[in-house]
Parts: structure tokens; C-alpha cells; sequence
């Protein structure tokens, strides 16, 4: 037995406690920070401590779970500690993951509290109360003295499951305590240390990086995903926060390196998760760090023990304080020095159990006959070690069939289970392979339920993906007729074949890419080999999809990181996470010529000029001052008690962070338009009582003037019982896109409640000269080439009205609304999924076999929403970014379902390479060749679908209808909570009458009804 002293000094307070103690000795003091947002220690204590309140309003407590599904950034720290503040466990979810799956533990766990961001987080999940960050009071008080009960459960982590369901660790405040102490003193990290967070908060490892550092007064950096997964990005996090420590798996570590990360002299390298190779330890000594090898279970409270290594000495190895830990044969003897055994784990860090999982619980933890304590147990890790004469132990591999991939637990008998639930398979079999831990990488074997028509593998990935996460996803599928059997028929899982010398292939990744996805040019032909090597594929055509083809995130970085060096490009980690295609890259590297939003000066020391659309904005308007058509309404609820004062504060900050809201539009000598900032002024507001939607359906009546006045308009309206209030915005699309209002009600929210909200380092005017550069550069002729030949001969679809069309618009419209229920949509995404696509291709596919229905034409083009966002940069930029793309497909009535579903998907793919053109320019181009539009009509297209995947209005607060269209027809339609569709189909009231358009939405529901049901059905 090998075992640190139990610790003399009376029980620690807990890890909450510990945090609230410390915000009151440096409440000033900045706690955690990201992406430029920050929080100092006696906001999270404030926040926390309102978190924690209103769950004890909804019944929490000692004995109860609350589900977090907060997304990584400043927000996440307080919503986890106000769970504990409230006496509940916290149970965390990856929003990443399937939403099936966080269901499932949901479920499993018998939470029945989820806790989220918004409205929008982790939609699909189910759980019987939702509660959102944003509409949760701060409190003005002492936030509470005492944090929880050392023996009540602090949080619930699931694992992997060989049964085939995730199992949950319950971890206690004594034992996280104990841990966070022992780390405290060894590594022993500084009280002022300034610790990155890059672990999944689902990973139990994540909470050292979370909470060790607020005990002591440090600072937590919460990275971002696209940082935590790029390497570069990731380096350059650590340099601009001046980072002299963090914790990773070996992977992320080796990934650093290759990048050609320099860490500064004495950087300390906490690693994890898996086995440290020997080369890569080495070559972290070569750079001058402190290194210390961390192994643990979840079941012993993160770490049980750490190791510290450096050159030229023997490695120091140390069990977490009050931790014992035993080599021990089948019968629960120590084994002698130097001879193999079962590593068993004592101490305060044992888990409690299994949630839920009595007999497993028995199975796994045992009593410790060791121990003096009564009551004290052993976990059996299944890992099998020996210990060497200086007393450290090294861990030889598992003595089960359990397996680690970058540091994540996985039970191959879980994917198992998986795979058998899908109708082609009659039997499943997953093993690893791989030279290192760090190369490992999961192999599926099949065998058929019809020998003769094997399940595709691209199927079979996508069957996953709805309940794995994208780790538990094999990279490789081999179909074999019989699985290898021991003795006494058992599967023999070591004889199952490698599949590099396998012949037996599942059909999707053995079928050669057909002549049209074949690469074309050289830079298409040399992506297109990196990946397929880095992949182990023999080719892959250019327009299949990375991530279906077995990719993962490892793999995408591998494949950017080859292309950088041997293309000499700079090409962004997150390029291939966002195109997934080989020509989607290709694309990028060609488009890489054009200088970045915020690399091109304003010419002539000119102001800001207008944008494309503002151009085309700003014309409507000068043409119809009296229309209200581009009047967009925002509703931002605020908890009680409503502070007037501090709101008035918050837009004033709003509006010098964002020029774009207080800019007006004069026009000069020629008349063209010449705008003009106004000064970030206080906007003063009165408190009315009455309807908020009464009221924001009055502003949004009446029309902007653009030359007299900024482009937005503020008023407050008393809330209900809980003293809050509802501020109530309409702006005018010249200065916000949707993702704006997004934006804007974020940091009214975040400054209301006394945070720091940052600059954004470009501003709209960047945005606009960059596009005005792009739309000259040799890139934009390749993408109008592309519109030219696709919009040829385009002539709108002639949709069935009620009356003529007149030869002007008078933009007035109507609203009918309809819903389709979550039943529906499930059937509809699982076929969607099924070929490949998302949920919003197969909403318009089946927008397109109604309009085909009415039109009675066999050629449609439908008008979609871009964001205009796909630079990182332009994330945080308030103003008309947003864009319009077109979907032109061919069909008739003969064609199924699944047939329209793959010329849509098609299309969709095609228009989003070629979106980021600025629609005025594709318009110019096809008036080129087809002259000019139809007078009383759009060009292009007369009928827009949009689909949003998170709710636009505040809980309880459904938006007024729309105040006018530009559009025949328009389809809205927007995600609920509970797994249904809100929809609007917004028209032209001097074209149609409403019982024709609630007759549409009646017809396009059953259509979206069948689809889901039998997509072999006719489309039209």
C-alpha cells in the first residue's frame, strides 16, 4: 500500500466556502475571465448567490441534481457555483453533445431542473423545468456565509457505460475539497495564478481548472472551444494572459508543440487523461517547464496521484493527500514489488457511488480491509500496475475491455449497444487501435442483419451522432460475415481483424468519388491527399464531408496543421469545422489573397461609407419614407428591482461600443448618402405601465426618418410581480441583422448586472471597406462566374393569387402563424440525418415541394438568410452583415422525397460556398444577361425561408407581427424548447388573402408530416 498521511487540522470548509471567503477578502479582484468579458470575485459571489436563490424558490436542495448546460465562457463559474450555494449537486452537460443523449442523462440522473444560458441553450434537451441565467435577479445583498455540507454531494459526472448507458459518479464537497487542498500543496500552484480553462465541463478534470485558482484569489481564463481546439489560438491565449500554468491531456500538449508553441522558462505542465509518451515528455523537458504527470479516476475525484518529472533525475511520485493506494491480487492481496496487479484507491476521494446503480456501485467499490475507518471502501479502477522500488507506480494498461481516447473513458460495449439498435446490424463489435494513446482510434465491426446488403457506414456514423458524442464515434467500419468466438462462443475481441489489412470494408468508404466530386485543380488535389492520408482512405471526393467520413476534431487540426506547412498558408484551424469539405477549403485558400475585415484603412480619411445592403437599405427608404418594412423589434426582460439608472448607463455604453446605432444618414451636394455619428449621449427613460407587446407593436408602426435621427428607439415598461421591467428596442435593419439584436440584448443584460463589457476590436465601418475590397478582388469574379451560369434563365415561379399583382408594392402584410409539433420534427430530422443533411434543408426542401404544389413549375428559386459571419473577427460586430443567398432547385411531381431532399441539400451547399459575394452583386451580374426585373416584383426571387435554431423572444413574450413584407411569401420559422416549431408565413396582403396563406401552412405541415413518415412518398 502506498498512502499519504491522513490530514491532522480539522475538516476543510468546502470549495464554495472557500470561494466566498475569498471574495470578501478581494471583492474588486477579477475572478474569471473570456473572450474580453469579465467577472470580478464579488460579482460571481453576487451572481452565484442569486443563481442559488431562485433554485431553492423552485424547490432545490441538499439531496437534489440541477443539469448546467452553460456554454463555455464568464457565466459558467457562477452557474455551477450557485448550484452548490443552493445545496444541490451540479450535473454538467456538454451543449455539444447530441441533444438525445443529454436527455437520456438527464433523465437517468432524475434532474428536473435544467439550467441554461437562455431561451436558446441546448434545445431538444428535455427536462421538466427550464431555468434561464438571463432572466435570474443579482442580488443586492450579503451574498450567504456558509457554502453546503461537506458529505452532501457537490456534483454528478457521467462516464461511459458497458451496459450501454452512461453511468454517474457522485462526488462528494469533502472529497473535491480534499482534492483541491492536496493540489494546493503540491504541484502548488501560486495564490495569484492565472489558470486557462480548456476542458469540457463534462470532463471531471475540468473542475481543478474552474475552482482551484478561486480559493487562492487567481484568475480562471475560460477558453473558448475554437481556442481550447486550436493550437495556435490556444498558444496565443496563454501568451496575452501571461499563463504560466495549465492542465491538458498529452494530445493538446503535443498539438502545442507542433504549432510552435515556446512556453517561457519555468512553465508549469499539468498532464492528464492518458499515459504521458515517453518522446513527448521529452521534448517538454527540452523546453525548460516544471512537468507533472496527473493520474485519476472519476471515481476517486479527479487526480489520485501526480508525478513530477525532470531531466536527469529520478521521476517524484505522490498520491493526493488522505489517498491510498493498493496493488492487489484476485483476492485482495498486495502483490510483491515489481509484479502486476489491480489497482484499487482508497481515501477521502472515493466516490459515493453510482447514481441509481446499486449492484454496479457494489461491484466497483468494495470494503477496504486496509482501512482503520469503518466504512471505508476501495475503488477498483480495472487498471492494472506495478510498483517499482522507488515506490512509484505505472499504470501497464486495463485489465477490462475499457478504453481511453484524449483522456475520455469509453466503454466499447456502449457503442455496441448503439449500433445494434439500427435495423441493418445484427451484431456489433468495437475495438481500438493504435500505435500510441494519443493515435488510438476506434474501429466498428459489423455484421449485417442481410449478409448481401450491408449498412452504409455513412449511415451508421450519423445513427451514432444522434446519441454519441463525436469521441465515442468510430473512425473506421468492417463489415465480416462472423465474428471470431472463443471456446465457449464468446466474442473474442483480440482476434477481430486490423482493418488496414482488411478487405471487408463497409461500401461508403471503399466507393470512389464520382467524376463531378473528383479533385480538379492542384490545390483541390493536394487537400484532397492530406486528408485522405490523414484519414487512412485511399481518396475522397471534394465535396464529401470531413466529419461523416469518421473525422474528429484531432484529425481536422492534424490535416490544417500539414496543409499550413506544406501549402505555406495560413488557413484557420476552424476553416475545416466550418466548410467540411475539400472544396470548401480549396475555396478558402483561393479567397486567401483578400485582406482581412480591419487590414484595409479608411481611404482618403473619409468616414464610414455604407455597406452593399445599407446601400440598398437606404434606397428603399428614401423611396418609401414611410414605410416601416425594415423595422426590427428586440424585447430584453429585466429582473427585478428595476434600476433605471443603471439601465440608462448600459445603452449609453451600448451605443459607444456601436457606432452603427447612432448613426443617421444626410445626404450631400449630389445626393448621394453621407453619414453621420452622433455622440454616445445618455438616453433617458420613463417606466410606463401597460402591455409590452402593445407598446412594441406601436414602435414598430412607425417608420424611421434615417436623416433626422439614429436608427433605433428605446422604451421601458413595468414588469409583473417580481418588480422587473421589459425594455422594449426597435431598430431599423440599416443598422442591426438578427444576430445584432442578439448581441445587443447580451450586453444590455450583461451591463444592467454591473459587468465590464468589452470593445469589439473592429467596427462595422472595417466590415464595409473590407467588403467594398472583396467585391473588386479576383475571388469575387470567381464567385459571380458561379451566379451567372447558376441564375441563367431564371424566371420567377408564379405562385396562385387572390388578386393581380399591381406594378408597385405597397409593402403591407399579414401573418398567419401555425406550429409543427415535436413528433413531426423528430421524424423529420432523423430523416434528414438519415441522408445526410440538417433539419433546416429538410424545412425548405419541403417549402419547395409545396410552392412546386401551387406553382405548378418545375423551377424554383427560394431566398435564404446567410449570416455574413464566417470570420472570427466579425462575431461581436453590430450591423447589417447578414446577407441573402439563393436556392434555385429543379423538380416535378414525381420525384420522392428523398430525391428533392438531395437536389436541395445540393444547392444549399452550393449557394453557402458562394454566399459570401454581396447579394447586389449577384443581382448585377444576372441583370448583365436577363435585363432587368419585372416591375411589382423582387429580383431573384419572391419567396425567403428562414430558419432560426434559437428562439428570438424572451420567454412568455411572443413578438408582434411582422410590420410589413418585401416578400410575396415568407416562411419564419423557429425552434421551441420542447423539440416543435413555432412558424410564420409572413405575405403580401395585396396579393393574398389570409385563409388562401393559412391554407399554405396547413398543406406545408402535412407535407413535413409525410416526409418524416415515408421520405420514398411523393414530393408534390
Amino acid at each position: 500500500m502506498i498512502g499519504s498521511p491522513q490530514s491532522g487540522s480539522p475538516r476543510a470548509s468546502t470549495v464554495p466556502d472557500q470561494i466566498l471567503a475569498q471574495a470578501r477578502r478581494s471583492p474588486r479582484r477579477v475572478a474569471v475571465e473570456s473572450a474580453g468579458d469579465r467577472l470580478t470575485y464579488a460579482q460571481v459571489a453576487a451572481e452565484a448567490a442569486g443563481v442559488a436563490a431562485h433554485l431553492r424558490r423552485l424547490g432545490a436542495g441538499p439531496g437534489d441534481l440541477v443539469a448546467v448546460a452553460v456554454p463555455r465562457g464568464v457565466d459558467l463559474i457562477p452557474a455551477l457555483l450557485g448550484v452548490q450555494l443552493s445545496g444541490a449537486a451540479y450535473l454538467p452537460l456538454d451543449p455539444e453533445h447530441p441533444a438525445g443523449r443529454l436527455s437520456d442523462i438527464v433523465a437517468d440522473a432524475g434532474a428536473a431542473i435544467l439550467l441554461t444560458a437562455d431561451a436558446a441553450g441546448s434545445r431538444g434537451v428535455r427536462a421538466a423545468t427550464r431555468v434561464h441565467l438571463n432572466d435570474i435577479a443579482v442580488p443586492a445583498g450579503p451574498v450567504p456565509p456558509a457554502g453546503p455540507d461537506p458529505a452532501s454531494a457537490a456534483y454528478v459526472i457521467y462516464t461511459s457505460g458497458s451496459t450501454g448507458r452512461p453511468k454517474g459518479v457522485m462526488v462528494t464537497h469533502a472529497a473535491f475539497a480534499n482534492f483541491i487542498a492536496s493540489m494546493r500543496e503540491r504541484p502548488g500552484l501560486p495564490d495569484d495564478v492565472v489558470l486557462p480553462a480548456v476542458t469540457t465541463v463534462s470532463f471531471d478534470i475540468a473542475g481543478l481548472e474552474l475552482f482551484l485558482p478561486l480559493t487562492t484569489g487567481g484568475r480562471v481564463v475560460v477558453a473558448r472551444k475554437a481556442e481550447a481546439g486550436d493550437p495556435r489560438r490556444l498558444s496565443a491565449l496563454l501568451a496575452a494572459t501571461d499563463a504560466r500554468v495549465m492542465q491538458a491531456t498529452p494530445i493538446t500538449w503535443r498539438l502545442l508543440l507542433e504549432a510552435g508553441w515556446s512556453p517561457p522558462s519555468g512553465f508549469t505542465v499539468l498532464c492528464g487523461g492518458e499515459k504521458l509518451p515517453a518522446d513527448l515528455a521529452e521534448r517538454l523537458l527540452d523546453e525548460d517547464i516544471v512537468l507533472w504527470d496527473l493520474y485519476g479516476p472519476t471515481e476517486t475525484t479527479v487526480w489520485s496521484s501526480v508525478t513530477r518529472h525532470e531531466p536527469g533525475r529520478p521521476a517524484e511520485f505522490h498520491p493526493v493527500r488522505e489517498t491510498s493506494l493498493h496493488l492487489l491480487d484476485d483476492r485482495l492481496q498486495p502483490v510483491p514489488s515489481g509484479t502486476a496487479g489491480e489497482l484499487y484507491i482508497g481515501g477521502t476521494g472515493v466516490a459515493t457511488g453510482y447514481l441509481g446503480r446499486s449492484p454496479l456501485t457494489a461491484t466497483r467499490f468494495v470494503a477496504d480491509p486496509f482501512a482503520t475507518t469503518a466504512g471505508a471502501r476501495l475503488y477498483r479502477t480495472g487498471d492494472l500496475a506495478r510498483r517499482h522500488a522507488d515506490g512509484r507506480i505505472e499504470i501497464l494498461g486495463r485489465g477490462d475491455d475499457q478504453i481511453k481516447i484524449r483522456g475520455f473513458r469509453i466503454e466499447p460495449g456502449e457503442i455496441e449497444h448503439l449500433l445494434a439498435r439500427h435495423d441493418g446490424v445484427a451484431e456489433a463489435a468495437v475495438r481500438a487501435f493504435g500505435d500510441t494513446d494519443e493515435a488510438t482510434h476506434l474501429v466498428a465491426y459489423i455484421r449485417p442483419a442481410e449478409r448481401e446488403n450491408p449498412p452504409d457506414a455513412r449511415l451508421l456514423r450519423l445513427h451514432l451522432a444522434r446519441s454519441a458524442p463525436a469521441y465515442m464515434i468510430p473512425a473506421r467500419f468492417v463489415v465480416l460475415p462472423d465474428f471470431p468466438r472463443t471456446a465457449n462462443g464468446k466474442l473474442n475481441r483480440a482476434a477481430l481483424p486490423d482493418p488496414a489489412g482488411s478487405a471487408h470494408q463497409a461500401a461508403p468508404d471503399t466507393a470512389p468519388a464520382s467524376a463531378d466530386w473528383q479533385a480538379a485543380g492542384s490545390v483541390e488535389q493536394r487537400i484532397a491527399k492530406i486528408v485522405a492520408e490523414v484519414l487512412g482512405q485511399p481518396s475522397i471526393g471534394v465535396h464529401e464531408d470531413f466529419f461523416s467520413l469518421g473525422g474528429d476534431s484531432l484529425r481536422a487540426i492534424q490535416i490544417v496543421l500539414r496543409l499550413n506547412e506544406e501549402l505555406e498558408t495560413e488557413i484557420p484551424i476552424n476553416a475545416l469545422f466550418e466548410t467540411r469539405t475539400v472544396y470548401g477549403l480549396a475555396a478558402q485558400l483561393e479567397a486567401g489573397s483578400v485582406p482581412d475585415p480591419g487590414s484595409v484603412p479608411l481611404l482618403d480619411g473619409r468616414g464610414p461609407r455604407l455597406s452593399a445592403a445599407q446601400w440598398r437599405l437606404w434606397l428603399h427608404q428614401l423611396a418609401a419614407p414611410h414605410s416601416t418594412v425594415d423595422n426590427a423589434p428586440l424585447a430584453v426582460r429585466l429582473p427585478g428591482p428595476l434600476d433605471v439608472e443603471a439601465l440608462e448607463v448600459a445603452l449609453a455604453g451600448l451605443l459607444d461600443r456601436h457606432p452603427t446605432l447612432r448613426t443617421y444618414f444626410t445626404q450631400d451636394d449630389s445626393g448621394l448618402p453621407a453619414p453621420v455619428v452622433a455622440p454616445a449621449d445618455l438616453v433617458p427613460l420613463n417606466v410606463e405601465d401597460g402591455d409590452p407587446r402593445a407598446v412594441l407593436a406601436e414602435e414598430l408602426a412607425r417608420p424611421f426618418d434615417l436623416a433626422a435621427g439614429p436608427p433605433v428607439r428605446f422604451r421601458l415598461v413595468r414588469g409583473d410581480e417580481d418588480a422587473g421591467g421589459v425594455l422594449l428596442m426597435v431598430v431599423h435593419r440599416i443598422a442591426a441583422d438578427d444576430r445584432s439584436l442578439e448581441l445587443v440584448a447580451r450586453q444590455v443584460r450583461a451591463a444592467y448586472r454591473g459587468r465590464t463589457v468589452p470593445v469589439p476590436p473592429l467596427g462595422y465601418t472595417d466590415f464595409s471597406e473590407w467588403q467594398r475590397v472583396f467585391s473588386a478582388s479576383p475571388a469575387a469574379r470567381r464567385h459571380l462566374d458561379f451566379w451567372r451560369d447558376t441564375l441563367a434563365g431564371l424566371s420567377p415561379a408564379e405562385l396562385p393569387a387572390d388578386r393581380p399583382r399591381p406594378a408597385t408594392r405597397d409593402w403591407r402584410g399579414g401573418t398567419v402563424a401555425f406550429d409543427v409539433p415535436p413528433d413531426v420534427v423528430r421524424s423529420l430530422s432523423e430523416t434528414a440525418a438519415g441522408h445526410d443533411t440538417t433539419l433546416s434543408v429538410a424545412l425548405l426542401a419541403g417549402l419547395h415541394a409545396v410552392l412546386a404544389r401551387c406553382a405548378g413549375g418545375s423551377d424554383l428559386a427560394v431566398g435564404m438568410p446567410v449570416s455574413g459571419r464566417d470570420r472570427p473577427e466579425l462575431e461581436n460586430v453590430v450591423g447589417m452583415i447578414e446577407d441573402t443567398t439563393v436556392v434555385r432547385v429543379g423538380l416535378d411531381r414525381h420525384w420522392t422525397f428523398t430525391g428533392l431532399l438531395a437536389r436541395v441539400r445540393e444547392a444549399v451547399l452550393a449557394a453557402a460556398d458562394h454566399a459570401v459575394l454581396p447579394f447586389e452583386d449577384v443581382v448585377a451580374a444576372v441583370a448583365e444577361t436577363a435585363g432587368t426585373h419585372e416591375p411589382g416584383r423582387n429580383p431573384l426571387f419572391d419567396v425567403l425561408f428562414s430558419f432560426h435554431p434559437i428562439p428570438a423572444d424572451p420567454p412568455g413574450f411572443p413578438m408582434p407581427d411582422a410590420p410589413g413584407t418585401r416578400y410575396d411569401l415568407s416562411c419564419h420559422l423557429t425552434e421551441r424548447p420542447d423539440g416543435g416549431l413555432d412558424g410564420r408565413l409572413v405575405y403580401a396582403t395585396r396579393l393574398f388573402d389570409k385563409a388562401t396563406v393559412a391554407g399554405l401552412a396547413s398543406t406545408y405541415v402535412d407535407v413535413l408530416k409525410q416526409a418524416g413518415a415515408d421520405d420514398e412518398g411523393t414530393a408534390a
